[in-house]
């Protein structure tokens, strides 16, 4: 399990400094996006990732400042940007054995076990995430 096996665990908590552990995820699949306040198209895809975290899909948005403000400017930018879903204190891309993303945004999907299963470039929807993680979960069946 990506989530369950980190070396690097520091990273893996949230805005509040509360930890984000995996037994918080069992069964779920996970969204991991990156964003940042001067990305037009993030911004304007945050009302979808807000819907998609609070929706009973069995998917949970995780965010994650691009530009890694340090906790009170995180805090600040959340509210700004009005989001609504946990965002890690830190870049987690190591500590999840990925790499951080070239373009913004970027979505990272993590199946129910917590294994990445799929990167996706570009803004995208409640529909399109849960569409995708639909498909993913036919190909795993």
């Amino acid at each position: 399990m990506l989530l369950a096996g980190c070396s690097n665990s520091a990273n893996l908590v949230d805005q509040d400094g509360k930890s984000l552990e995996p037994d918080q995820f069992a069964g779920d699949w996970i969204a991991i996006n990156y964003w940042a306040v001067w990305c037009a198209p993030c911004i304007k895809e945050i009302p979808e990732l807000n819907r998609l975290d609070k929706a009973d899909n069995g998917i949970r948005v995780l965010g994650v400042d691009y530009d890694g403000a340090l906790p009170e400017e995180l805090k600040a930018n959340m509210k700004k940007l009005d989001i609504q879903f946990r965002v890690f204190r830190g870049d987690p891309s190591e500590a999840l054995g990925f790499t951080l993303p070239d373009v913004l945004p970027a979505t990272y999907i993590l199946n129910a076990e917590g294994q990445l299963v799929k990167q996706l470039l570009g803004p995208q929807t409640q529909a399109s995430l849960e569409k995708a993680v639909g498909e993913l979960k036919m190909q795993e069946g």
